[in-house]
């Protein structure tokens, strides 16, 4: 880590009681009250889920879509990570028009994480929240003809923090390019897992609820000083990051970001300068872990592991979709909505037979090569 002049750790006068004022690792912490409250497994998922939703006290907040089948346990998932977000610095949706973010009222979204129960009731929204994402507000003129004919104007303020649920395996390109990706896990062992604690819970009860664990949560979160935060070795980070694509221009400041978020949360154990909050290493590390972890699990990869499927069957000629099914173990909708991702980027295309596809080439995402410390 380079090092900084005129850097120290402020000892601020304690203004609370709170012990997460004196927690090391806030996200251990947070892993660990999830956990009693019902969470089971899903420890990374959880935990980028939460910096997501914390990122939006920054002014470029982190946006998530959390994938998974049905009945998988994704708004689960959410709703486990909403329950530590204090009831002012959150919104909740189910729905909305293509028109009904421009209609809200000024600060309505503003450093607001926005929790989206599915995707699909929010898609002919999606020009509205892409600006929102990228502008960080919404500047809209529209014609009033309730008394004659008027122009007028609205202003919907950012920034806010969109997380959402989706049985897709792919979005609108542009959408996916502002978006981190987790996958929910959908494992046998991780079915066994939840089924145990089903069972325990109709055995014995369901967990009591710690509220006042939740009300140290929301009491922190509410006292935490919106600051600057500067990270000292993102230069270094620069020089590790896959510049062989342009998308790598929006994929690194969702690492910066993460790294950001933590720093913020931890502002009470980090050094400060002129003002604002220095990234230290262990920042980078856990921000490193996640952000690996989402960046191979979003649709790129998926488009991978359909593409090398599909190279494979045609070495014994072209192929249909009951053979990529067969390959991949996906569903039929999954596979028709991937291999039109494949036929739009020239790698897969359909034969003069209907029907009967043909390999063309690979869209091989390329490796992270991030350092193991900093």
């Amino acid at each position: 880590m380079n090092e900084v002049s005129n850097a120290v750790l402020i000892d601020e006068p304690r203004t609370t009681t709170n012990s997460l004022v004196d927690e090391d690792d806030l996200i251990q912490r947070f892993l660990k009250d999830v956990g009693a409250r019902g969470l089971v497994g899903e420890e990374d998922n959880a935990a980028t889920a939460f910096l997501c939703a914390t990122s939006a006290r920054l002014q470029n907040p982190l946006n998530l879509t959390v994938s998974g089948e049905s009945s998988a346990g994704k708004n689960f998932l959410l709703s486990k990570v909403a329950d530590f977000i204090p009831a002012e610095h959150k919104r909740f949706i189910t729905g909305m028009t293509p028109k009904a973010l421009m209609h809200a009222s000024e600060n309505e979204f503003q450093h607001k994480a926005v929790f989206i129960a599915e995707y699909e009731g929010v898609a002919k929204a999606d020009y509205a929240i892409r600006t929102m994402q990228s502008e960080k507000l919404i500047q809209w003129d529209y014609v009033d003809t309730a008394k004659g004919i008027k122009k007028k104007s609205r202003t919907v303020k950012g920034p806010a923090a969109f997380l959402q649920a989706t049985t897709r395996p792919v979005l609108h390109r542009e959408n996916e390019t502002r978006l981190l990706f987790i996958n929910v896990d959908e494992s046998p062992e991780q079915t066994a897992a939840i089924l145990r604690r089903q069972a325990e819970t109709a055995q014995k009860g369901p967990l009591p609820d710690d509220e006042q664990t939740i009300k140290n949560w929301h009491d922190y979160m509410k006292e935490l000083q919106t600051m600057n935060v500067s990270i000292p070795y993102a230069e270094e980070l620069a020089t590790h990051f896959p510049n062989g694509r342009v998308r790598s221009r929006r994929d690194f400041p969702k690492l910066l970001g993460m790294i950001e978020t933590l720093a913020l949360m931890h502002q009470h154990k980090r050094q400060k300068e002129n003002g604002a909050v220095l990234a230290a290493p262990e920042d980078y590390l856990i921000a490193r872990r996640l952000f690996e972890s989402s960046y191979a699990t979003g649709p790129d990869n998926k488009l991978t592991e359909l593409l090398l499927a599909a190279e494979s069957l045609q070495a014994k000629g072209d192929f249909r979709i009951s053979d990529l099914m067969g390959r991949t173990g996906w569903g039929k909708s999954k596979v028709y909505l991937v291999i039109a991702r494949a036929e739009e980027l020239g790698c897969i295309a359909e034969t003069e037979t209907r029907g009967i596809y043909r390999f063309l080439r690979s869209c091989a995402v390329p490796p992270l090569e991030l350092p193991d410390s900093i």
